[in-house]
This record gives C-alpha cells, sequence and structure tokens, in this order.
C-alpha cells in the first residue's frame, strides 16, 4: 500500500472547507487527486457527482484510466461490490474533461437559454476559424469606410503604414482573444477608455492615486533604501570617504524632497521638477592613501551611483519627460482613438458572430462565453441550468489551477453549491506559463495568500519531489531562492516554494552532478549567425551532440524505476528542452550529420521547409510574374533548374527592366537556353490561366501534377514529411475557400500573415525512430513530463521585448488597453505605466517557464548557454546578487535580459563555479570556447580543488570528442559560408579599406551568409525624429527620384513635388517635416544637375541591374576561381554624357563639421567598393558608353565628390 506524506494525506481526506493545493514539481498532484477522488467513490460518492476538470484532454484521459485502475483493484479485494461495479461502468461518461468539454456539455443540455439551434458545429480547425474572424474584419472596415468615418480612419493610421493596415487589425484581433475570456466583455470593453479620464487636475485622477502614485512611491522608497544601507556601512563614515558620505547625504535629501512632493501631491509639475533635483554633486576621487576597505566601499559607491541615476532616468523617461499640459493632452487623444477601437472591436464581435451563426458553428471561445450566458442570465430557464449543476456536483475538483482565465473562474463560481464549500483546486503558480492563453496566475495567488485564515478554507502545500535526485532538487533551490519572491512572483521560494527531496529510491551511487555547457563567443565574430540566428548558436548544439555521444560512451548509469534497477543510458532517456522551436530545423541537420535519433514532438517549422518556399513562390509567380524574388527563386530551384549563369545570360540581353521582362525577350532566341524560357512561359500561361477559372485547391494540385512536384520531394531525406507537408497546403486552400474566401492574392497574403504570426500548418512529424530517440522539444510541450537526463538550451538568448516597445499593450487587469498616439513624441502616462507593469509580468513568466524547463530532470540536469563576454557578465552577476538576503533586487529582475541574467548571479556566488571557470578550456575553432563546468551542490569550499582537478580530466575527453567533429572538412566549405545571391545594399557594407586595391581584392569583414555591419551614426538633420534615419533616407531618394527636371523652376516648386508624391500615395505626409528641404535644394539647384535640366532625356534613375561575379572578387578566403554570386542592386543614377556615363550615388551619412575633410575621405573609403561594383554592371548593361566618372552626392555636408 502506498504510503503518503502528512500532507498528501491531508489533501486526499480533508473535506468541508474550499482546499487549495499549492503542488510543486514532481509532488505527485495526479496521484493525490486520484486517491482524493477514490476515497469519494469508497465512501459512497457516485462518481457522477464529481466534476473534475483537467488542462489537456490527454490529461483526462489519464485520469479516467487511472481511476478505472484504482476501482479494479479495489474490485479485486471487493468483489461483490455492486456500486463500485456501477462506478466503474460510469467512468466512461463522467464528468472528467477540460473545461472546454463540460461547457459546450451545459450548452448541448440548455441551449434553448441562449436561443441557439441545437444543430450547431463545433468550429475545431483553428484556420477557418481564423478565416472567419478575417472575414468580419474586412467586412466591418467595408463598412466603416462606406460611412467615411473619419475617427476609424484615425484609429488605422495611428496604428498602420502607408502600405497595408496589418497594425490596426493585429491590435482587434489580440484584444479579441483577451476580451473573450472576461466574463462581461461588454463591460471590460467600456471601462478601456476610463484610464485616460484625467479631468483638470492630474494629480487627483484615479490614474495618478490609484496607479503611478504607489508605483513610484515604491521604486523611490526602495532606491532609497539602498543609499541607506550604504550610509550604514562603517567605511563610510570614516575620513577617507567623508566627501563621499556628504555627496549621499545629499542625495538621500533630495530623494526625500521628492517623496515628500508625491506623498503631499503637490502639481505635477513641482513634483517633475523636484525629480529633477534628485542627482548627485560632483565626484569624488579615489585616492591611493585611502585603506583597502575604503577603496572596496567607495567603488561600491560608486557603483551604486551608477544604478540610481540609472533608475530615476528610466523614472523620468516614462512619467516625467514633458510638462503636465502636453501629459493631458496625449492622454486625451488616446482616449478618443482608444473609445473608436472599444466600438470597432464590438463591431467585430458582432459580425463574427453572425458569421459563425450563419454557418451553425460555435468556436472554443464561444463554448465559454455561452455556457456562461446559460448559468448566470437573469431568466426563469438560467436558474434551472444553475440550480440544476449546484445540485449535480458534490465538489469540483480543478487540477492545473493556477491556468484558468477569469472567465473560467466565473463559470466555476456559478455551478458551486450555494453556502457550502465544495472547491478542491490543485496547481502550482511557480508553473503558471500560459499567458498567452489569458491565464491568471493571480487568481492562484489571492487564495494562496489568504486560504487557511478562516474556517471555510485550507491551504496545503505539497513539496516533496519524488521525480528527480537530491542533487538536482538542490540545484533548483539554489538558483530559484534569490529569483522568485513575494515581489517578483508573488511566492517566497526560500520559505514556502523550495523542492524538498522525496525520491529516496534512487540510489547513491548514481552520477548526477549538473552540469553547466557554455560557449563565449563574440556576436560579431560569430561565423553562424546568419545561418542560425542569435536565438541559439551553433556551438551550443555541437556541444549538446559532443556531451550526448560522450555520455553514450562512458556507458552512464540511469535508475529504471520500472524495473528498479539500474541499465545503461538510452537515447530515448534524453531530452532537449528550448525556450521555443524556431531553431528545431537547425538541430534536426545536425543530429542528422552527426548520425544521432531524434525526435520532434512539435516541430512547427512548416514556411521554413524547402518545399513549402518553393511552392509559395510559385504562387506568388502565378499571382504577379513580374516580381523578381520569385521569379528568380522558382527558375532556379529543382523544378526548373535554371543556372546562374543563364540568369546572367538573360540579364545581358536585357539589361534594363524587371527579369520577367528579360526572360520574355530571351524566350524569342532560337537556342537551347531560349527552348527553356519558352516551355517555363508556356506551363506558367497555362497556370496561370487555370487560375483564373479554378479554385486556389485545384490550382495547387495542377501545379503538383504539371511538376511531379509531390514525386520530387519524396525522394528528397526525410521524404514523407516533405510530402505530408505539401498535401497539408492543398488542404488549408480547400479549407480557406470553404469558408467563403476567394482570390489567390488573399491567400498568399493570408499564409504570409499566419507565417509572421507562427501559426503553422504542420502536421505531425512522422518518424520511425521516436522509440529510442533524443526527443527535442520547447519547454510548455514538456511540462509534466520527465527524463532522466534534461539539457535545457538556449539559456542565453535575448528575451523578446518587441511587444513592450509597440504601439499598443493589451492586458487582463487594471489598464487593460493602452496605446502609443504616433501624432507625439512621447508615450501618454498610461502606456509608459502599462509597458512597467507589462514587462515585470512578462519576466515573471520567464522566469516560471525557465523553473518548469528545470524541473523536468530526474538524474542530470544540463544547462547549455551561448554567452558573449562572459567575463564581462561574471562581473555583472557577481554585482546583482544580494548575498546578505540570498535574493536578486527587484529592479535587477525586471532588467533581466536573457535566463542567464536570473541563473548567473547565484551561480558566480558559487566558489566552485568561479574558480572552475578558470580552468575553461578552448575546444572549438578560436572564436568559440567549451566551458565544460560541473557545479556540484554538495561540495564543500575545501573539496573543491579535487573537483577542478577531476573537471580538467573530463574536459579533455570532451574536447577529444569534439575536435573530432570538427576534423572533417567538407571540400566545399566556402560555397557553404555565403548565399549565391548578395544585394549591393548588403554588399556595400562590407568594403574595408577599397582605395588602395582594386574591386577584386577588396574584402568582406567576414564572408558568412549576409554579414551586415553595424549602422554608422545619423546625419544632424535626421536625428531625434519620430522616423528612423533609414526611413528618412530612403524619402530623401524618393523625392530625387520623382523629381521633374523640366521647364522653368525655382525653390518653391520642390513643395509642389513633394505635394504631388503625397497626393500619389508615394510619399508618407507625416514623413514630409522630416525632409532635409535645404539638402534637396541644394541638389536641384547645384552645378552638377544643371544637366541634368538641360537635357532631362539623359538621366537615368533608380536603374536596376543583376550582375554575375566571382566569389573571390568580394570574398577572398574563396578557394574556388568558378565560384559565382549574382548580384543584384540599384544604381541611385547616371547621366549620358557626351564621352560616357556618369555615375552618381546620394548618400545620407553624417559630416562631422568640425574635421569635414576627414570624415568626407572615410565616407569615400566606405563606399568606393559600392561604386565600382556599380561602374562594373553598368559597363556590362551599356555596349556603347562607359563610365567615366563616379560620384557621390553628400547631402548632409552639400558637397559632390568624385570618387576614383
Amino acid at each position: 500500500m502506498t504510503k503518503f506524506t502528512k500532507e498528501q494525506d491531508q489533501a486526499i481526506n480533508d473535506s468541508g472547507k474550499d482546499i487549495l493545493v499549492s503542488a510543486s514539481a514532481g509532488s505527485g498532484k495526479t496521484t493525490v487527486l486520484v486517491e482524493r477522488v477514490l476515497k469519494k467513490i469508497l465512501s459512497g460518492t457516485p462518481v457522477s457527482s464529481l466534476l473534475i476538470i483537467t488542462f489537456t484532454k490527454a490529461a483526462a484521459r489519464e485520469m479516467k484510466e487511472r481511476i478505472k485502475q484504482k476501482i479494479s483493484d479495489q474490485l479485486e479485494v471487493e468483489p461483490d461490490n455492486q456500486f463500485l461495479r456501477n462506478q466503474l461502468l460510469d467512468i466512461d461518461t463522467a464528468n472528467i474533461s477540460t473545461i472546454d468539454s463540460f461547457c459546450l456539455d451545459v450548452i448541448r443540455r440548455f441551449y434553448y437559454v441562449i436561443d441557439l439551434d441545437p444543430q450547431f458545429s463545433v468550429l475545431t480547425d483553428e484556420t477557418q476559424g481564423e478565416l472567419l474572424k478575417e472575414r468580419a474584419l474586412r467586412e466591418i472596415e467595408a463598412d466603416y469606410l462606406e460611412e467615411d468615418n473619419q475617427d476609424f480612419q484615425d484609429f488605422y493610421d495611428n496604428f498602420s503604414g502607408d502600405r497595408d493596415a496589418e497594425g490596426a487589425r493585429n491590435l482587434l484581433l489580440q484584444l479579441y482573444n483577451t476580451v473573450t475570456t472576461q466574463p462581461n466583455y461588454e463591460k471590460f470593453l467600456d471601462e478601456l477608455p476610463t484610464c485616460y479620464e484625467v479631468g483638470d487636475n492630474l494629480i487627483q485622477s484615479n490614474l495618478w492615486q490609484q496607479q503611478i502614485k504607489p508605483l513610484l512611491l515604491k521604486e523611490v522608497s526602495d532606491l532609497k533604501a539602498e543609499v541607506e544601507a550604504l550610509l550604514a556601512e562603517p567605511e563610510i563614515n570614516g575620513s577617507d570617504l567623508a566627501k563621499v558620505k556628504e555627496n549621499y547625504d545629499i542625495f538621500s535629501n533630495r530623494l526625500d524632497s521628492f517623496l515628500e512632493s508625491l506623498n503631499k501631491d503637490q502639481p505635477y509639475n513641482e513634483i517633475r521638477a523636484s525629480l529633477m533635483n534628485c542627482k548627485f554633486e560632483k565626484a569624488v576621487r579615489k585616492s591611493k592613501k585611502w585603506s583597502d576597505e575604503s577603496i572596496e566601499v567607495y567603488q561600491e559607491s560608486q557603483d551604486l551611483k551608477s544604478d540610481l541615476n540609472d533608475q530615476l532616468k528610466k523614472i523620468f523617461a516614462s512619467f516625467f519627460v514633458v510638462e503636465e499640459k502636453e501629459q493631458v493632452a496625449v492622454l486625451q487623444k488616446s482616449e478618443k482613438i482608444v473609445k473608436t477601437i472599444v466600438a470597432a472591436e464590438k463591431k467585430l464581435i458582432q459580425k463574427f458572430g453572425q458569421l459563425k451563426r450563419e454557418q451553425n458553428l460555435i468556436d472554443y471561445s464561444d463554448m465559454e462565453q455561452f455556457a456562461f450566458s446559460i448559468l448566470t442570465t437573469d431568466t426563469s430557464n438560467a436558474h434551472i441550468a444553475q440550480e440544476y449543476y449546484q445540485e449535480k456536483f458534490n465538489e469540483i475538483l480543478i487540477d492545473e489551477y493556477q491556468d484558468v482565465n477569469a472567465l473560467q473562474e466565473n463559470i466555476i463560481k456559478a455551478i458551486k453549491k450555494k453556502g457550502q464549500n465544495t472547491l478542491f483546486m490543485v496547481g502550482d503558480v511557480k508553473q503558471s506559463i500560459y499567458g498567452f492563453r489569458q491565464a491568471r496566475p493571480d487568481l492562484f495567488l489571492s487564495k494562496y495568500h489568504t486560504y487557511g485564515k478562516d474556517n471555510d478554507s485550507e491551504k496545503i502545500i505539497l513539496a516533496d519531489n519524488f521525480r528527480s535526485t537530491k542533487r538536482v532538487t538542490k540545484t533548483v533551490n539554489e538558483l530559484f531562492n534569490p529569483v522568485l519572491t513575494t515581489n517578483f512572483g508573488g511566492i517566497d521560494y526560500k520559505k514556502e516554494g523550495q523542492l524538498q527531496f522525496g525520491a529516496s529510491y534512487y540510489p547513491a551511487d548514481l552520477p548526477t552532478a549538473s552540469e553547466y555547457i557554455f560557449t563565449d563567443k563574440k556576436q560579431t565574430q560569430s561565423a553562424y549567425e546568419d545561418q542560425y540566428g542569435d536565438e541559439m548558436d551553433f556551438s551550443e548544439v555541437q556541444m549538446v551532440i559532443a556531451r550526448i555521444k560522450q555520455l553514450k560512451a562512458e556507458n552512464l548509469q540511469v535508475w529504471d524505476r520500472r524495473t528498479q534497477l539500474k541499465r545503461p543510458l538510452e537515447y530515448s532517456d534524453i531530452a532537449i528542452i528550448t525556450r521555443t522551436r524556431s531553431d528545431n530545423l537547425q538541430v534536426m541537420q545536425e543530429f542528422a550529420k552527426a548520425d544521432l535519433p531524434l525526435f520532434v514532438t512539435d516541430a512547427q517549422n512548416y514556411f521554413q521547409t524547402f518545399e513549402l518556399i518553393m511552392i509559395m513562390n510559385y504562387l506568388r509567380l502565378i499571382d504577379n510574374p513580374q516580381q523578381d524574388i520569385p521569379l528568380v527563386a522558382v527558375m532556379r530551384s529543382p523544378l526548373f533548374n535554371f543556372k546562374e549563369p543563364e540568369l546572367a545570360q538573360l540579364r545581358v540581353k536585357t539589361p534594363a527592366g524587371n527579369f520577367y521582362t528579360a526572360l520574355t525577350n530571351f524566350a524569342s532566341v532560337n537556342s537551347a537556353l531560349g527552348k527553356k524560357c519558352r516551355e517555363f512561359l508556356k506551363q506558367l500561361e497555362t497556370l496561370r490561366s487555370f487560375a483564373a477559372t479554378h479554385r486556389i485547391s485545384e490550382l495547387i494540385w495542377s501545379i503538383y501534377e504539371k511538376t511531379h512536384l509531390l514525386e520530387i520531394v519524396t525522394g528528397l531525406p526525410n521524404g514523407q514529411q516533405r510530402r505530408v507537408n505539401l498535401e497539408s497546403l492543398y488542404e488549408r486552400a480547400a479549407s480557406y475557400e470553404s469558408a467563403g474566401f476567394k482570390g489567390l492574392y488573399q491567400f498568399i497574403s493570408f499564409i504570409e500573415r499566419m507565417r509572421k504570426n507562427q501559426k503553422d500548418l504542420a502536421q505531425p512529424l512522422l518518424s520511425d525512430k521516436a522509440d529510442n530517440a533524443v526527443k527535442l522539444m520547447t519547454i510548455h510541450a514538456s511540462k509534466g513530463l520527465e527524463f532522466p537526463v534534461v539539457f535545457v538550451m538556449g539559456l542565453g538568448h535575448q528575451y523578446q521585448t518587441r511587444d513592450l516597445s509597440g504601439n499598443f499593450t493589451i492586458s487582463q487587469k487594471e489598464l487593460g488597453l493602452t496605446i502609443k498616439e504616433k501624432n507625439y513624441r512621447i508615450d501618454s502616462l498610461v502606456k509608459s505605466l502599462a509597458d512597467v507593469q507589462k514587462r515585470q509580468q512578462m519576466l515573471e513568466e520567464e522566469a516560471r517557464i525557465l523553473y518548469v524547463g528545470l524541473t523536468r530532470a530526474q538524474q542530470k540536469l544540463i544547462l547549455v548557454a551561448s554567452v558573449n563576454e562572459i567575463e564581462n557578465k561574471q562581473k555583472k552577476w557577481l554585482s546583482e546578487l544580494d548575498q546578505k538576503k540570498d535574493t536578486i533586487p527587484l529592479v535587477k529582475k525586471i532588467n533581466a535580459q536573457s535566463p542567464l541574467d536570473f541563473l548567473g548571479p547565484k551561480l558566480e556566488q558559487r566558489h566552485d563555479f568561479d574558480q572552475t571557470i578558470q580552468n575553461m578550456t578552448s575546444a572549438l575553432e578560436e572564436q568559440d570556447k567549451l566551458y565544460y563546468l560541473k557545479f556540484d551542490l554538495d561540495l564543500e569550499p575545501e573539496k573543491v580543488k579535487s573537483q577542478n582537478e577531476n573537471s580538467q580530466e573530463v574536459n579533455s575527453k570532451v574536447n577529444k570528442v569534439v575536435q573530432e567533429l570538427y576534423d572533417f572538412k567538407y571540400p566545399f566549405e566556402d560555397a557553404t559560408k555565403t548565399t549565391a545571391y548578395q544585394s549591393v545594399s548588403e554588399i556595400k557594407k562590407a568594403f574595408n579599406d577599397p582605395i588602395d586595391k582594386e574591386l577584386e581584392n577588396s574584402r568582406l569583414i567576414s564572408s558568412s551568409n549576409r554579414y551586415l555591419q553595424p549602422i554608422d551614426e545619423t546625419p544632424t538633420f535626421l536625428e531625434e525624429q519620430k522616423f528612423t534615419g533609414a526611413e528618412i533616407g530612403t524619402a530623401m531618394h524618393l523625392v530625387l527620384q520623382y523629381y521633374k527636371y523640366e521647364g522653368n523652376k525655382d525653390l518653391e516648386n520642390l513643395d509642389q513635388e513633394i505635394d504631388q508624391l503625397v497626393e500619389l500615395g508615394k510619399l508618407n505626409s507625416l514623413m514630409v517635416p522630416y525632409l532635409s528641404k535645404e539638402a534637396l535644394n541644394w541638389f536641384v539647384m547645384s552645378d552638377f544637375a544643371k544637366e541634368f535640366w538641360k537635357q532631362p532625356d539623359k538621366l537615368h534613375r533608380e536603374s536596376q541591374f543583376s550582375s554575375l561575379v566571382n566569389a573571390s572578387e568580394l570574398f577572398s578566403d574563396f578557394s574556388d576561381p568558378s565560384a559565382k554570386i549574382l548580384v543584384h542592386g540599384t544604381v541611385d543614377g547616371y547621366f549620358e554624357a557626351k564621352d560616357g556615363l556618369v555615375l552618381f550615388d546620394y548618400k545620407t551619412d553624417f559630416v562631422d563639421k568640425t574635421n569635414e575633410e576627414q570624415a568626407i575621405e572615410k565616407i569615400k573609403q566606405k563606399y568606393t567598393g559600392q561604386l565600382r561594383l556599380y561602374e562594373q554592371a553598368l559597363n556590362e548593361m551599356n555596349n556603347d558608353k562607359k563610365v567615366i566618372g563616379k560620384y557621390l552626392i553628400l547631402l548632409d555636408a552639400r558637397k559632390v565628390v568624385p570618387v576614383d
């Protein structure tokens, strides 16, 4: 018989109260749930009177099976117990399900309460639902446009660019996802604008008093506490640091003044002035005469000073950057836009609901909304429904309670027996990782902090971990003690959240030390950056592969709980866990190269696959053959096999115009290549004609048949999966059309939007190796699972914070919807406040996600990260841990940039980590280092030395394995380091010193895929503008591209030209104020441009070209002299002079006026290589005339600079 802990026994047997069970990872919560249900049944409670809510359908199935087994086991003891036999029969129909399934049961039983057609169908196809929602959005847009609604137009203009309205649409669609999880969505929407209502007195508004003021008081009081802690140090009061103390005393008084102004509700502008006065006096210099203790405290004071200044700057930038009048104006304008958004959102909800009703469909959000309406609508029928469930269920048991949303919480409240304590909730707030599904961990926390304080509720904590070895448990505790606190995550991990070791069944001699595999690679030196991105470094994958091979070679022993025996490690014992799935394809490729079996449970890189890229390009080409990139991509694909020299021949014959023109021109040539072009065009025209009269799905299948694409991809590696992917696209196209949508262009746009939103269409990966293969999965997919050996990868990956700097923020609580009004140079106070709150919420969830990842390990935990300049990171981490309190200050946590910022401070504190780090050894190429660190929490400091000696021996073994991986040299390695296609906009940034050498000797700093250098300093007339320098530079080019050099003109005509570009939709009207008209006027009236006025027909602007260039001319490290690269670019302009062509290129680079000559020379060096490439292309394009002059037009300096 299973022996339960005291806390487990309480969770199984206690009743008569609403019970919250806080169950840490591996604490056996599912076992407790099953035992509690069995206990209820054995005491005579029918299973039909229990409602058991699980988070997934798989969990519901498992729960049913485990309860069945328990009842069957009991029937062996009591074979004549008819009640138990009846319960066994009732399990399959018992209310053990997800909340969605329960809600569906409510709707099917009481549909008439909300006047719903009982023959409805459930919209299970997410794609079809998205399409219907998209259709509803388009229809309300059309309605608004027909009304000529200016408020709606202002809203769309605020969030969308010149090209499309995606920004505004995304806002409405994201808001829909939040709104539909609210118990009263209309009330939720109506309250959204209220946070912007400040009246005549900002300080007396609810926004200030209830939101901003408490936040400022807390943040500045925390800063004040840090100052007081420093002033309490004995050394600060000594004679050495008297001036430092004086400075801090003055600064402390200024903080007091600011806090006083806040507390007394002084006028906003006075509070702002008080904050601006919070600064330090003149810096104190360090003296060599000081004691070592004084110097140490002095350095501490300098570090603190820097942090204090940084924090105050952030407060100022968020809440005090302008005076009250402008703050109020921004709020008022934003309020108007939010009211428009609310109206549009209501229309979207109404229209989407109408489209679903027309097809008699309901989706998952409808299930919860309809069920809630049935249970709470104030009608006699509704009361019947509510009373039915309140009478039916004697107890409601909820698994994964930390992930319920607000609507689900209210549904549960509606069916709970009135006046009785019948709720049993199990969860772990430390594992609440579904914020994107509108989960509300605060609902769990509110009960966590209040239950047990009265006779109606009880809180039970299950802390014993029965999953992991003692060392894994200690590692997790050590790392999360400083991270999860009451003010960050809502729980004091040290006091109430720690895992307690409970897995005493593990043998003592198992190898279980946690490991850290770090690679140090400066981002600018990464030879793999473009191939693998910055999310997961290539070297990380190689390190994991090497370590897995080593673990297998060492015959690592794992404990098999099923057989209760040790056995050798199998590949299926290993899991690689990542934060996202974006690098899965790259990991799969490297494992295939290493001949290691890998099973990916959730690849979700559908749109990145070769076959999907190919077919989507063909569809784009059929829709519009005038697009160069899809055309060349399809021609070069295995479907048609045009080679680069052939493409170059087409361009040589037709140097101007797009590539489709070049293709059609060459089709008339009587040659093998001409015939190839004709056959290509014939098939394209056939498919275009077919597309005009047939469905999209039929078109896709016709492409498959005519090109034999399915057969081609089936013959490739992983061919069956590729075939499934293509068939999936066909099925989705059919789904698209069944939803009432038409049009190839619209379908392409829809697929592109799904790709951007990471809504892949992938089918489950086919694999015959899943039984004994390493598992690769995201942390979210790993939740609830466990593995003997776990690698957690990508820990150095930077958190994505784009949403925090976007045009809007959506929250379920407090502020709801906050927006940026783009005509103002500042964020509103509401938006600034929301960004602060959202950042902390996001990082709290990231910390919880990290906790889930680390707690999957049973026996061995291996953390893997690629870190830039780890020595600098060490110093940063060391300064961020408050060692006395064993915590990371809140301000440090909410500024975390990666998971290592949570883990690093504690790692750096460990002496064994710090000493082992000195023994790091190089294992890869020069820019990579392997940091192989063992972190044994059982070791005392004096034992560290011997461990380090052992780690050196292990390091040598790892080095040997890794070196073997790198000994093989691919014969065409050079060609893998760059793409076969380069744009001049990319190449021009790579020329290093072309003045002393000809073009063929120019070098790229790195020949890795499309290497990009950092953006140069912005010119003076582009600084501090709303638009980026690149955007304004593009607009300047645009004006010069279309400027008409004809007739009699004066300077005022430039304004007319600009106005006309705005009217034609070529130029954003908001851009006009940011154009440097002085620079534009200077050029069009310059001596250089005089010839343009005289002979405008000789002027050629924005001339596109494609040129086949020897790779060795661009990349000096190319060993293959025959390798070619197709270069595509656009020449700003050239003029047909009498003796030849004069080439010129506009530049908006900043020119330092204090040292103009040197600055201009530097710019010449920077662009000479680019202009020589243009010269080469123009010379190839023009047989009669060659380039006789090249010039840079420096708009910032007002200079025309000749280039040799």
